[in-house]
C-alpha cells in the first residue's frame, strides 16, 4: 500500500481514532464516520484524530477501496450493507461479554460461525477480512520497535488479504495471513493473543 493511499474508517471511538492516528503517521489519508454528523464530530476529531477527515456514514466508501469497520457489534444494525458494497471491509470489531447483539448476529454465532463470517453474510457485496481487532488502541499508539509485533489477517481469498496485509505492515505490524475468514476466531476476546504481543511465529502456531 502506497503512502498516498486513502482508507475509510467507520467508527470514531477509541479503536477507530487509534487506527486513524496510526494511519496518519504512516502517511495514509483517512476519512472517518460515525453515527454523528461530520460537524458533530469536529471537536472530537480535533482531539483524537486531527488529521482524519469526517464524512457522512453513508459516504464512508467513496474514493477508497478499503474500509475499517470499527463500530461496536451491538450497533451493526445501524450500518447499511450498501454503504460498504464492492469494498474490502476490515472487520476490526469484537464481541464483548453481555453485549446486546442484533438478533441476526446472535443467530449466526449460534449456528457455529465466527463473528466475521456472520458479518460477511450481513454484507454479501463486500469482501470481509478479519484483522486488527486483537491489537489494542494503546498498542496502535506505541512506538514501532525493531521486532515488529505480529497481527493476524484472516480471509477466504488471499488476493483480498494482501492489501489488508499491506495496510497492517504500514501501521507497523507484521501480518500473518490465515487461510480462511473462519480462522479469525483465533483473534477474538478470550484467545491467547488477544491484546497480547506476539511474534509471527507464535501467531502462526496459534492458527494450526
Amino acid at each position: 500500500m502506497s503512502s498516498s493511499s486513502r482508507i475509510g474508517i467507520l467508527g470514531a471511538g477509541r479503536a477507530g481514532t487509534a487506527f486513524a492516528r496510526a494511519a496518519a503517521r504512516a502517511g495514509i489519508d483517512v476519512q472517518i464516520a460515525s453515527t454523528r454528523t461530520p460537524s458533530q464530530m469536529r471537536y472530537h476529531l480535533m482531539q483524537y484524530a486531527p488529521q482524519a477527515r469526517a464524512v457522512q456514514a453513508e459516504n464512508i466508501a467513496e474514493g477508497v477501496d478499503l474500509v475499517l469497520l470499527a463500530v461496536p457489534q451491538e450497533d451493526l444494525d445501524d450500518v447499511e450493507p450498501e454503504w460498504l458494497a464492492h469494498r474490502i471491509v476490515v472487520d476490526a470489531t469484537n464481541r464483548w461479554e453481555n453485549e446486546p447483539l442484533p438478533l441476526w448476529f446472535e443467530e449466526g454465532l449460534a449456528s457455529g460461525l465466527s463473528s466475521s463470517e456472520v458479518i460477511a453474510q450481513r454484507f454479501p457485496d463486500s469482501q470481509v477480512v478479519k484483522a486488527l481487532n486483537h491489537i489494542s488502541h494503546w498498542a496502535m499508539d506505541a512506538p514501532v520497535t525493531e521486532e515488529a509485533r505480529a497481527a493476524i489477517v484472516a480471509a477466504d481469498d488471499v488476493s483480498v488479504a494482501e492489501p489488508v496485509a499491506a495496510l497492517v505492515r504500514s501501521l507497523g505490524f507484521e501480518p500473518v495471513i490465515a487461510e480462511s475468514l473462519a480462522a479469525g476466531r483465533h483473534t477474538e476476546p478470550g484467545t491467547p493473543y488477544f491484546n497480547v504481543p506476539a511474534t509471527a511465529e507464535q501467531l502462526s502456531r496459534e492458527l494450526l
